[in-house]
């Protein structure tokens, strides 16, 4: 029911939108009357009038005119009219209200580059003014819309442009670019795979552009990747490690689409395909720094990552830029946890029950360092069959991984379980990975599996019991068998 406030508001906006009779076009001036009618509402009369103009079919005529480009008075609102507008309503409307919205402006030119245009401005506007629960209800409402006009195209005179961008998925990425933490991840949660899918991919905006004068012609393929980037930054900041993979996941699709295009002689030309995959690769950094043992546990475990193709495609972007550093830091991180002080051997023994399995048992931190072994070594694999390359490359990672453990200050009580205290099993480390350097005779793939498990430094002998080995070798062979960088 609405109160007298909102049904002036309507009635004045319906007198407004009305074109009956002969000649009777809606002018700009009427459209800007329309504007300060909204803008002069309360945040409540304002969402109850935009419900109410919906639910009669009157946003689209808005819509509608809001965008005409007619002559002599007639026609919408200019970019900047309409954006302010769009600002407006986004601090004022709630996420449903504002997905209703973007729905009317999108069928304006649904997958067209104008209606691309009219709902990523109203993304833009409720990631930088609405509030934090409007911003997920607003990315839940439009979660639908992700997928269905992935691509849109530009024409003009001599040129073409076509995207591969979805204009919901790009809008929401922007809000969801915005967000950290709870929030961001409420808004992730409102999101399933493939619309996560969607959302990365439409933030690269992989744009093919194609020109024609006289008898030349070219094919020139670039990106723009800061909304994925931003989606990835948004995503480090989620507590929830499980859900962090499966965001990886989605982000280490987006890194292949964007590794896998390559200029063609006489054909297609690939423009800042380094810049992007730079930022691609920096964006999922920061998700594993953020909680290395947890994301790569989830990794291993998860049906749809536990063959290590995406852990290994990003270990071979890694090692391709000369970070090899990192990568030893995240397997230093797996052997002392993530505070980098923790007993060793405990800790690759620590059981776990695995959640709906009648009482089983999984050793997972052994089984977390088997997989990014495993997926380190298919990275260096797919990079190169020369050995002496191969045995370099793990060697800069495992010199990495000894810098880092010789840094590390191991402290707590006694393992009384195992029989070692902290500091013992931390040299246990540092003692398999300065023989696993130390050896030029091994392939890369027995120089890292020798680096990763510790070695008790009197005998020379695993200094870790079957059932560790077990579970560190079990995820090393499958990812062996299985990883496609």
């Amino acid at each position: 029911m609405v109160t007298p406030v909102q049904q002036a508001a309507i009635d004045t906006i319906n007198r407004k939108l009305d074109s009956s009779g002969w000649f009777n076009t809606v002018t700009h001036g009427e459209m800007n009357d329309v504007a300060s009618t909204l803008k002069g509402l309360s945040a409540t009369d304002a969402d109850a009038v935009i419900d109410e103009l919906a639910r009669s079919g009157k946003l689209d005529t808005l819509a509608k005119e809001g965008v005409d480009d007619g002559w002599f008075g007639t026609g919408g609102w200019s970019k900047d009219e309409r954006q302010a507008l769009f600002t407006d309503l986004a601090g004022k409307l709630d996420g449903q209200s504002m997905a209703q919205l973007s729905n009317a402006f999108a069928a304006r030119d649904q997958g067209g580059s104008d209606g691309h245009d009219y709902v990523t401005e109203i993304g833009a506007a409720v990631a930088s003014h609405a509030s934090a629960s409007t911003k997920v209800d607003y990315v839940s409402a439009l979660a639908a819309k992700t997928t269905d006009h992935p691509t849109y195209s530009d024409t003009g005179l001599g040129i073409s442009s076509s995207h591969e961008s979805d204009a919901e998925a790009a809008a929401i990425g922007t809000v969801i670019g915005s967000m950290r933490g709870a929030q961001a991840e409420a808004a992730f949660r409102a999101l399933d795979p493939a619309q996560t899918r969607a959302v990365m991919r439409a933030g690269v905006d992989a744009t093919l552009t194609s020109t024609a004068m006289g008898e030349a012609a070219s094919n020139t393929v670039t990106w723009s990747t800061g909304g994925t980037r931003q989606v990835l930054e948004a995503a480090a900041s989620v507590g929830d490690a499980d859900l962090k993979a499966r965001l990886f996941d989605a982000g280490a699709d987006t890194l292949r689409s964007v590794r896998d295009t390559n200029s063609v002689f006489g054909g297609l030309t690939v423009m800042g395909k380094d810049k992007a995959l730079a930022d691609l690769t920096g964006g999922l950094t920061k998700m594993i720094d953020s909680d290395t043992t947890g994301v790569v546990r989830e990794l291993t475990y998860n049906q749809e990552t536990a063959d290590g193709s995406d852990l290994a495609a990003y270990a071979k972007q890694m090692i391709e830029t000369d970070q090899q550093d990192k990568l030893g830091e995240q397997m230093a991180k797996l052997q002392l946890g993530n505070g980098l002080n923790e007993n060793a051997v405990a800790r690759l023994d620590q059981s776990v029950t695995v959640p709906g399995s009648n009482g089983q048992a999984r050793r997972e931190n052994a089984g977390a360092l088997g997989y990014f072994v495993g997926s380190v070594y298919s990275a260096t694999a797919s990079i190169s069959k020369d050995v002496k390359q191969q045995q370099e490359e793990v060697t800069a990672v495992l010199k990495s991984v000894l810098t880092v453990v010789d840094k590390a200050k191991v402290g707590g009580p006694a393992a009384a379980a195992v029989g070692t205290t902290a500091s013992v099993a931390k040299e246990w480390v540092q003692f398999a990975v300065r023989g696993a350097i130390q050896d030029p005779g091994s392939s890369a793939a027995t120089q890292l599996e020798r680096g990763a498990l510790p070695i008790n430094s009197a005998t020379g002998e695993v200094g870790v019991g079957d059932n560790v080995t077990n579970a560190f070798n079990t995820s090393l062979d499958r990812v062996q068998r299985l990883a496609k960088p």
